[in-house]
């Protein structure tokens, strides 16, 4: 029998942390919760987790700067963080932390949606690892697989983002909303085109790499 797969969550909101583990025990995953950052890395410093939930507005730490603690530890660095919040990314969020990130959901979410959500993710997930396995058998050299399977998910989380981020824009002393809007649609659309055009040179590189996980 497969091993259940172990997820974290690290949310200040109680019932929500309570209501979120008996979804996921629901859906068949194994999960441990975590009511702070500080708590959330003494977790993740002793146990090993698939996956990551990481609320965005928590205090004093917020779900961003808990995201760049979470990269820095040798335990958690590897690990997928799928953000969680009430309120949408805005498009500079995206900008700033989109390639670090495994997706987002918003709050709140039924069982039918987290089950949903999370099953989808692990198929995408584990789609991106099978396809690095066949390369390293097609003697691919590692740096160029690992490039790979970096860009890949980039581009794919980046566009699910920019697809699900919020449509308020904020003025700023030398634009307008919409010249903030135009910028910030820009500097994404900047950042999946060259993403994209690695990815091309890589395949034109390795023919095999010539493909896109689902």
């Amino acid at each position: 029998m497969a091993e259940k797969r172990k997820i974290l969550v690290i949310d200040d909101e109680e019932v929500f942390r309570r209501t979120l583990k008996e979804d996921l025990a629901y859906c068949g995953y194994y999960c441990k919760t975590a009511e702070s950052p500080s708590e959330g890395m003494r977790l993740l410093k002793t146990d090993h987790f698939d996956l990551i939930f990481l609320d965005i507005m928590m205090e004093p730490l917020d779900g961003w700067d808990t995201l760049d603690l979470i990269k820095n530890l040798t335990h958690g660095n590897n690990t997928p963080v799928i953000m969680i919040s009430s309120k949408k990314m805005d498009l500079s969020e995206v900008i700033r932390y989109g390639e670090q990130l495994y997706g987002y959901m918003k709050k709140p979410m039924t069982r039918e949606e987290i089950c949903a959500g999370v099953y989808s993710f692990f198929r995408w997930f584990d789609s991106l690892h099978e396809f690095t396995n066949k390369f390293v058998a097609e003697s691919i050299p590692e740096e160029d697989i690992a490039l790979w399977l970096d860009l890949s998910r980039q581009v794919r989380v980046i566009t699910d983002l920019r697809a699900e981020a919020s449509l308020v824009f904020l003025p700023d002393i030398n634009r307008t909303e919409e010249e903030c809007k135009e910028h910030l649609h820009d500097q994404v659309d900047k950042m999946l085109a060259e993403k994209r055009s690695k990815l091309e040179e890589l395949a034109q590189k390795y023919p095999k790499l010539h493909v896109i996980p689902v």
